[in-house]
């Protein structure tokens, strides 16, 4: 009688998992580069996956330059994960970073200093798997102690970054896998707001013994992205799957404030500027990405480009420089330059607009 081989899918919440180190620096950046996170300091945190290979693995670059990336010789370090990487953000630490996977995983590592050798190289500090479908949505809140993560599997976890545990379960959050899921901007610990395939985006607050309030309800389209307003704490935009960017004001929730029909595919990333609130970076199932002016109740394009070959996947400001960098899955990473002053708005060198006359 032949012996039938059954391969077993290992229990990785198991200790030998918990704490695999891989052995060296990944042999080169994959072509499928899905996040992007700039700190404070101006590093880089870059992620992405190999989506045609054998098997399914990523890897997580970390570059002190961003106009290095995608080099693997001018990065920092980089570690290899079992499976593609699917969001990612630094923590208060900036050599401290956590990133959510397709296996389910979510994962804290640190940066450390080889003795005697002044290399760096990435250390898994924990890592579990409590998601039951891939990680879909990573967002850190502003006091650095807890982060929130939404999956495939429909569910949302509010974690404590320090011991990684998850501290409260919404499950099901949505009746569709939550596509976003993103802190605010001011509020400690507490507030943040999802979005789903369902075509709800919900506001939340941890401390309630009824946290969810619906911001959006629309049975029309799902909804794939969504972003805080950095300075207007009440100002959220939400991305949606035919391309459509709604702004909302949660402190009324009736009707949407504006709707701008940014793309013709489904929204993938919305990102606010940090040093100019009104511009919001978004980016598609598509090979262009635009920035849009939030002044007005309906966003207006500003900016647009279409330098990459295939879809954009990642955005990030840079804190110092004021530039957009972008990634994609033609493995490039490119950077945008924006020069703001008072009254008028430069992008790569071209007068875009008057400011003030556009509020006016």
């Amino acid at each position: 009688m032949d012996s039938v081989c059954i391969e077993v899918e290992p229990n990785r919440n198991a200790e030998a998992y918990r704490n695999y180190q891989p052995a060296a620096l990944p042999a080169q950046v994959e072509k499928y580069l899905d996040v992007m996170e700039i700190c404070e300091d101006g590093y880089m945190l870059l992620g992405c996956s190999n989506l045609t290979g054998r098997f399914w693995t990523g890897s997580l670059w970390y570059f002190l330059d961003p106009d290095s990336a995608p080099d693997v010789e001018k990065c920092l370090t980089g570690i290899e994960c079992e499976t593609g990487i699917t969001d990612g953000k630094f923590l208060e630490d900036n050599n401290k970073v956590i990133i959510g996977e397709d296996s389910g995983v979510v994962q804290v590592l640190g940066l450390s200093e080889s003795p005697g050798e002044h290399t760096f190289h990435f250390e898994s500090l924990s890592s579990v798997c409590e998601h039951d479908d891939s990680v879909l949505s990573v967002s850190v809140f502003s006091d650095g102690k807890r982060a929130v993560t939404g999956g495939l599997d429909m569910n949302i976890k509010v974690w404590s970054v320090e011991s990684l545990t998850s501290e409260c379960t919404y499950r099901p959050a949505h009746l569709h896998q939550v596509s976003s899921v993103c802190t605010h901007p001011q509020d400690g610990s507490s507030v943040f707001a999802s979005c789903s395939l369902d075509g709800m985006a919900l506001i939340w607050d941890t401390r309630n013994a009824k946290p969810a309030r619906v911001a959006l309800n629309d049975g029309s389209q799902g909804l794939t992205s969504v972003a805080w307003h950095m300075s207007q704490s009440d100002l959220l935009a939400v991305g949606s799957n035919s391309g459509d960017i709604i702004m909302i004001d949660v402190r009324q929730l009736k009707e949407p404030l504006g709707l701008s029909c940014c793309f013709i595919r489904p929204i993938h990333r919305l990102r606010f500027a940090h040093h100019w609130p009104e511009l919001l970076a978004v980016c598609a199932d598509d090979s262009r990405l635009k920035v849009l002016d939030c002044t007005a109740s309906s966003p207006t394009v500003i900016y647009e480009d279409d330098r990459h070959d295939d879809f954009v996947r990642g955005l990030a400001w840079h804190p110092r420089s004021e530039s957009l960098f972008s990634c994609g899955w033609d493995k490039q990473v490119l950077a945008h330059k924006f020069a703001l002053s008072r009254n008028k708005m430069e992008v790569n060198g071209i007068i875009e607009k008057d400011v003030d006359q556009e509020q006016n």
